[in-house]
């Protein structure tokens, strides 16, 4: 059965190995996400192809930035590789940000944000832009945010170490003295478990020092081996939410099970 008949776009197990064996030419092109945001249906168009597990994985997000940056009532928020805007949304709907920006360098996922946020936009509470954050981000404004989040970007737009430095740099300067950068990132060198960028914790921490940015905070999420058994089709709702939520209770409470999170949660502050 393919995800289309599942509901939730146009890739089969199949076509996901295929893909993963050519990631690093495809992942960082806005064609792909160009595609896929046509393809797919819901957050499976930026997240994984069964949009069962993606209610319960975008639940676990929100929980996690909730208890990272607390309350950020009033503060201006850019949302780095914003997809199709659902934690744009959030910040600016249900957080009480002042003003959100959402920035991704697909065309045609910025153009779906834009539809499905047409009242915030209106509103002047959430903008959405076309950007490349390797290339540079300083037309969007220097220093005009509180705080800066990056949930799954870097691991696929940085090639390699120079990029992802550059890609730092280029954050941190949206974020003033002071602020925040917060990054929820699959961190891996791993062939399996990377996406493009084959860097550990301690290189993607050195980056962020080099930018400017000193480490405040860490989380993780993402059972390994839960999500590669789980994301891939659709299956009953109960079945999958007791699978992942076992696995996220069991990261909380073993820390030395961290290298089989998928997902690792930084906050920085810009010292510099």
């Amino acid at each position: 059965m393919t995800a289309t008949a599942n509901g939730t776009g146009s890739s089969n197990i199949w076509q996901l190995f295929k893909e993963r064996r050519t990631r690093d030419a495809i992942y960082g092109a806005p064609t792909y996400w160009d595609s896929r945001a046509s393809a797919r249906r819901g957050m499976a168009r930026s997240l994984w192809p069964s949009n069962v597990f993606n209610a319960l994985w975008d639940a676990r997000q929100r929980r996690l930035l909730e208890r990272a940056l607390g309350d950020v009532t009033g503060r201006r928020i850019v949302d780095v590789g914003s997809g199709t805007g659902r934690v744009t949304r959030w910040l600016a709907e249900q957080r009480g940000a002042r003003q959100v920006v959402g920035l991704d360098f697909s065309q045609a996922t910025v153009d779906a944000a834009r539809h499905e946020s047409s009242a915030l936009v209106s509103s002047g509470l959430v903008r959405f832009e076309q950007a490349d954050v390797v290339a540079g981000l300083d037309a969007i404004g220097v220093g005009a945010f509180d705080d800066a989040v990056v949930l799954g970007c870097f691991s696929v737009a940085c090639a390699d170490r120079a990029a992802l430095e550059r890609a730092m740099g280029n954050v941190a300067r949206l974020v003033r003295k002071g602020g925040r950068v917060l990054l929820l990132e699959p961190i891996h060198r791993s062939p399996l478990l990377r996406r493009v960028l084959p860097l550990g914790l301690e290189e993607w921490i050195a980056s962020a020092n080099a930018a400017g940015l000193a480490l405040q905070s860490a989380d993780r999420m993402g059972f390994v081996p839960v999500r590669l058994l789980f994301s891939v089709r659709d299956l009953p709702r109960p079945l999958v939410s007791l699978a992942f939520g076992a696995g996220e209770r069991l990261l909380d409470a073993a820390p030395w099970l961290s290298p089989l999170s998928d997902y690792k949660l930084l906050v920085f502050t810009r010292t510099a």
